[in-house]
């Protein structure tokens, strides 16, 4: 009989296939083939590419002894002082000429703040956070956890969770948020004082 006859399938209809019938004879075993490494090259010709550490003027070294002593990361150091990262960044690593007045006012005034108000900023924050956020709802004038989300930047589900007091930022987090926070309050409500 052929296979081809029986109906369930034509192996003539493809040509690339063809039925090979089982043999008797034992399989040989193939022999293990190990693998072969590459010879090692020689290291590259050149030039190696010097690392040197740019030297700082006087308010750019300032400026990076300011975000140590306050203790801030370079991403909220950026935003106290109201510019992007990339900016400080060139600022504190001396791919710039020098800073301008206005930031380093501002550097200048955010240190004398932290000095003064590490104490009071430490209490501020020195109960649950869900207490916090009411006082942030209360200067946004919002109860919303969608809305208060998209204002400060974080997730609905941050909200939630902080409303349960499952968790609680750090304090130089809480610091950035209660700071959008105020800048966000004066805007929508100049005539309120923080």
């Amino acid at each position: 009989m052929d296979l081809g006859d029986t109906g369930v399938f034509n192996i003539d209809a493809v040509p690339f296939m063809a039925f090979i019938p089982p043999s008797n004879e034992p399989e040989e075993e193939l022999p293990v083939r190990k693998p072969q490494r590459a010879p090692a090259r020689a290291p590259a010709q050149g030039r190696r590419k010097v690392v040197s550490k740019a030297v700082l003027s006087e308010d750019q070294a300032e400026l990076v002894s300011i975000g140590e002593q306050m203790g801030v990361r370079n991403q909220d150091f950026a935003v106290l002082l109201g510019i992007g990262l990339p900016r400080l960044s060139s600022y504190i690593y001396g791919r710039t000429a020098s800073v301008s007045k206005d930031v380093m006012t501002k550097a200048r005034q955010l240190l004398e703040e932290h000095k003064t108000s590490n104490s009071v900023r430490a209490s501020k924050f020195d109960k649950p956070m869900s207490e916090i956020l009411k006082d942030w709802e209360e200067r946004l004038g919002t109860t919303e956890n969608i809305g208060l989300a998209s204002l400060i930047g974080v997730t609905t589900m941050t909200i939630h969770r902080w409303k349960k007091n499952e968790n609680k930022p750090d304090p130089t987090a809480l610091t950035r948020y209660d700071h959008i926070v105020s800048t966000l309050a004066a805007r929508l409500n100049p005539a309120m004082k923080n």
